[in-house]
């Protein structure tokens, strides 16, 4: 066997090891630890040293790295943070790895290529990820709580799991409106007379409507919009050859609960046909959910929009550091000059940190993550305990 064709052959063996390892590490994922095979390469030009190996082995860490993040983030959203991204956790890759083992290494004429099998610390790089705003808290979205009651033409009554008579059934308007929001990365509270005790929380409801006790249960399930209603099923008179036609009519109205007022309402109905009344039936509140999924989504996006993400908002910004008060005077300026930013007020000045009132038109993840795009000759910054209107900021000297 010539010398090539023995390259080759042990190129295939490596790269099949490692497709091996790539395919079998994502079955192994967990919440914590991020296991990953990458290769580096370098070119070989006088000779292989430990130093070149070293520097191959590095490039296989930062790709690692990279995958995870993108692991974690849509492509749009990687591309459209992708400044922040690179200077606050690409830039510093080893922060992020627990460990990591040379598993393969390949050597041919002009290039060295090493495999690197890493795990990569999955909470840290997701703790620094929502630091800088790139994947966002539950606060970028609101909670939602639904007390949608259900009837088909097989109920003698409407179900529902917080009257004085709760039902346990399986809520098919609900579970589909829950399944759609989530994936749109709304929060969930509540659920079920199983989950919720209201006894506990010494509220009752007058009926199945009561408006009073449903935001004053969404207080104390921490929800932000409280969506209630009804909805229900039923054969209509039309019919499509041998099947018959089933109608799914839903009112709902939705409440902000800080403000505790009515913030929309939706009425809407859906059709199916089928030969089976009962699933007749499910699939017309089944269509109806989805269809109220999108119209919930719509609402509870604009509303949070236009009364949390975009409203004005007083954030709380300690800063501290190396030198921190020349180069507050930098960041001032910066700060001035961002249209968002409404004042800067001093609220505390010390010798060694200060505190300032910031008065800008968004939340606090918002605010961070435009202060990191900001690039200064003499002084780096971090940001951490990013909160809902606070965080701190620290000067790090170049």
């Amino acid at each position: 066997m010539t010398r090539i064709s023995k390259l080759s052959v042990f190129s295939v063996l490596v790269f099949s090891l490692l497709f091996l390892c790539y395919a079998n590490s994502f079955a192994k994922q967990n919440q914590k630890i991020f296991t990953i095979v990458s290769t580096g390469s370098q070119d070989i030009k006088e000779g292989l040293s430990p130093k070149l190996k070293k520097a191959a082995v590095t490039s296989a860490l930062k790709s690692s790295v990279e995958r995870a993040v993108s692991e974690l983030l849509t492509p749009d959203v990687f591309a459209s943070n992708l400044e922040v991204l690179y200077k606050s956790v690409l830039l510093k890759p080893s922060k992020y790895i627990k460990n990591y083992s040379v598993i393969a290494e390949l050597k041919e004429e002009t290039r060295y290529v090493a495999a690197v099998k890493v795990n990569i610390d999955l909470v840290l790089l997701k703790k620094h990820l929502k630091r800088y705003g790139i994947i966002k808290s539950n606060r970028e979205k609101p909670a939602l709580l639904f007390l949608i009651s259900e009837q088909s033409d097989q109920d003698a009554y409407p179900k529902q799991w917080w009257g004085e008579e709760p039902s346990s059934y399986e809520s098919l308007v609900t579970d589909e409106i829950i399944k759609i929001v989530t994936a749109e990365e709304f929060a969930i509270v509540g659920g079920s007379a199983e989950k919720i005790d209201l006894k506990k929380y010494g509220i009752a409801f007058k009926s199945i409507s009561d408006t009073s006790a449903a935001i004053k249960l969404g207080l104390k399930l921490k929800a932000d919009i409280v969506i209630t209603g009804s909805a229900k099923s039923f054969e209509a008179l039309n019919r499509m050859g041998d099947e018959k036609i089933y109608e799914a009519e839903i009112a709902l109205r939705m409440f902000s609960v800080k403000n505790q007022r009515k913030i929309g309402s939706i009425a809407l109905k859906a059709t199916a046909n089928n030969l089976d009344s009962i699933e007749g039936n499910r699939s017309a509140l089944v269509k109806a959910g989805q269809l109220s999924a999108d119209e919930i989504t719509l609402a509870a996006n604009k509303y949070w929009e236009e009364n949390i993400l975009k409203k004005e908002q007083m954030i709380e910004t300690k800063i501290e550091g190396e030198d921190y008060l020349s180069s507050f005077i930098h960041l001032r300026k910066a700060l001035n000059s961002m249209p968002e930013v409404k004042s800067v007020q001093t609220k505390e000045l010390g010798s060694g940190q200060a505190v300032v009132n910031i008065l800008f038109k968004g939340n606090a993840d918002k605010l961070a993550q435009a202060i990191l795009l900001k690039t200064f000759d003499s002084f780096g910054i971090e940001i951490f305990n990013v909160q809902e209107r606070s965080f701190t900021i620290r000067f790090v000297s170049k």
